[in-house]
């Protein structure tokens, strides 16, 4: 197997965020000008972490998001991956991975009032919801200030949300979890009582949700 390199796994991520449908091994190695074995060694290693999906050598891609921190993870170039996301996709990854674990799952959320607020996604099940705000920034843009800043203003607007949450026809809930999903991974867990959620972490942070809102949580009106 040809050795990973950091500059084959950003090219190769790069193609698949810019390609619509399943292409063939084969084809991404063509479009990047790399021999299919350097192709495919970016490929199975993408696959090993969930990212995509690689068999009788066709390749899809399971979330524009998960790709491109798959893609990073394995030494990929931050600035040039993200650049290829846009919120659309972290939005659509956390509607996707909370509606699988079993949540009711609203998007944009108005908030009535002046300011027009809106939440990105809201999900609710048993006693415990979460609202989440999801940051497409690329490494360099999230920084630990507008991080916080980011965290400061979500957290008023969930609290807002909880103290409406019966006016809004939302599932009943008793507290929220207010969370940022973010790209990076070195942030700290909790940042101004909000819960910020690197991507690849989404499905385990979604797991331990409840002990989460003993953390962060808002009671919900």
């Amino acid at each position: 197997m040809a050795s990973l390199k950091p500059t084959f796994i950003t090219q190769v991520a790069e193609a698949l965020l810019l390609t619509s449908g399943c292409p063939s091994v084969r084809s991404v190695a063509e479009t990047l000008g790399l021999s299919e074995v350097q192709a495919r060694a970016s490929l199975e290693a993408l696959a090993l972490a969930n990212a995509i999906e690689l068999k009788d050598d066709i390749v899809c891609v399971r979330s524009r998001a998960e790709l491109a921190a798959a893609a990073i993870r394995l030494g990929g170039d931050p600035e040039r991956v993200s650049r290829r996301l846009d919120w659309r996709d972290f939005e659509a990854l956390v509607a996707s991975a909370l509606q699988e674990a079993g949540f009711s799952v609203s998007r944009s959320v108005r908030l009535p009032g002046r300011g027009g607020l809106e939440v990105d996604v809201v999900g609710a099940s048993g006693r415990v919801a979460v609202a989440v705000d999801c940051k497409r920034w690329s490494y360099r843009s999230s920084s630990p200030s507008r991080i916080g800043e980011a965290a400061r203003r979500h957290r008023l607007r969930s609290q807002r949300l909880a103290s409406i949450w019966g006016s809004l026809g939302l599932p009943r809930a008793s507290v929220l979890v207010p969370a940022l999903v973010v790209l990076r991974e070195d942030l700290p867990r909790f940042v101004e009582g909000v819960a910020v959620v690197p991507v690849l972490a989404l499905r385990g942070f979604i797991e331990d949700l409840e002990a989460v809102a003993d953390e962060v949580g808002i009671r919900v009106a």
